[in-house]
């Protein structure tokens, strides 16, 4: 009886351990600014660009595939980066593409995703650079 307690009372004990490790884990990251780590050159459409469409984008219906607003898709697997008045990537020209500046700074007073969380620094470089390197789609 008593070695039963002892392990009830022992796996309890490790319980609220666990417990409190994964709580201090989830406070903490929740605190931190999430960031992303993008390399300064070279980026892949894949590893790098398709996942800030896909959790910016995509996931929230406004460009997938079924909900094509303004007439740009970025959920197929090669984008065109057309919308209804034209092409929104100009590759080599970041600037001049209005998919960067609509996500950097705004475009005829709308800033991208609308109505969410502007895009970290380290998204809004990465996307810049990637056009500047090209936009190339089939890496």
């Amino acid at each position: 009886m008593k070695n039963s307690m002892l392990i009830k009372s022992g796996s309890l004990i490790f319980f609220i351990f666990i417990a409190i490790l994964l709580l201090s884990n989830c406070s903490k990251n929740s605190t931190e600014p999430n960031r992303f780590n993008f390399p300064d050159s070279n980026l892949s459409f894949s590893r790098h660009i398709r996942p800030i469409f896909e959790d910016n984008c995509t996931s929230s219906g406004c460009h997938a595939t079924a909900n094509v607003a303004a007439g740009l898709d970025l959920e197929t697997p090669a984008p065109t980066f057309m919308s209804n008045d034209g092409p929104v990537v100009f590759p080599y020209d970041a600037d001049q593409s209005i998919l960067y500046l609509i996500i950097s700074t705004g475009y005829n007073g709308i800033r991208m995703p609308l109505n969410r969380t502007p895009l970290a620094q380290e998204q809004i470089q990465a996307i810049k650079t990637w056009i500047n390197e090209g936009a190339i789609i089939n890496n």
